[in-house]
């Protein structure tokens, strides 16, 4: 359901042209929303991947060694979930930081100083967006701890080959859809930095002549708008490989037997 969801909301921001026309506060909460929606759907699947399947089993004796939040996954994996949420925190404050108010003291304005009386402004990922995305962000970070935590505790059934690799594969599951939801967040970033990248203005210099200016990090462009193409693919990519590896054993099946 995330999964579908996800694509229709970004086949939306794509082409939001059928919307009609709203005011510049709609038009602000409906870009909030594009930075929320990825991570409010990864909250809602890491809690239905959380909640504990029934017992496949008798419940055998509990491990003796202590279990830790790498008992069923690897460093490699945690990891890559740490670097992309330390990229997604990176980018909200960079583009907070070079964030300017409106008049209503919302940090959602990029300026670019013309001369010593006048600028261009366009919207960037200011403060205003970045700081509930934060939060929900936190929510994630701790959901996921919590779940792997959940999973790590209880004693494994009484074939504990087969039930440890069920919890491994659990886990496989949280990460990946908490590293997806991330992604396609910071792939909402991306797209953004690079429409305000793309902020141009001309103007006359006396003797120079006519001269454009434009952002500070504009020649990083067309290498945004490639970083959030990746991001977005990988994250869909994740979240459809674990939406796949969840569906019933027969349905998985008819859907092979299908597409041959």
């Amino acid at each position: 359901m995330s999964l579908g969801f996800m694509v229709i909301f970004t086949a939306w921001s794509f082409m939001p042209w059928w919307m009609p026309r709203y005011s510049e506060d709609m038009w602000l909460l409906l870009s909030l929303a594009r930075y929320l929606v990825p991570l409010l759907l990864c909250v809602v699947s890491l809690i239905f991947l959380i909640v504990p399947a029934p017992a496949p089993g008798p419940i055998g004796t509990a491990a003796l060694a202590p279990r830790t939040l790498m008992t069923f996954t690897s460093r490699a994996r945690l990891s890559a979930v740490a670097v992309v949420v330390i990229v997604a925190v990176v980018l909200a404050i960079l583009a907070g930081l070079a964030s300017s108010p409106d008049e209503n003291g919302r940090h959602v304005v990029y300026q670019v100083q013309t001369s010593s009386n006048s600028s261009a402004s366009t919207t960037i990922y200011g403060w205003w967006f970045s700081v509930p995305c934060l939060i929900v962000l936190a929510v994630i970070v701790m959901t996921v701890i919590v779940g792997l935590r959940v999973i790590s505790r209880p004693a494994l059934a009484t074939d504990r080959s087969a039930d440890s690799a069920m919890m491994t594969v659990r886990v496989r599951n949280i990460l990946m859809v908490s590293a997806g939801g991330v992604l396609l967040h910071v792939s909402s970033i991306l797209r953004s930095l690079f429409s305000t990248s793309s902020l141009r203005v001309g103007m006359t210099a006396g003797p120079a002549g006519w001269i454009d200016l434009g952002t500070s990090f504009a020649a990083i462009g067309p290498a945004l708008q490639l970083a959030a193409s990746l991001a977005y693919f990988i994250g869909i990519g994740m979240w459809g490989f674990v939406f796949l590896s969840t569906l019933p054993i027969g349905t998985r099946a008819a859907h092979k037997s299908a597409v041959a």
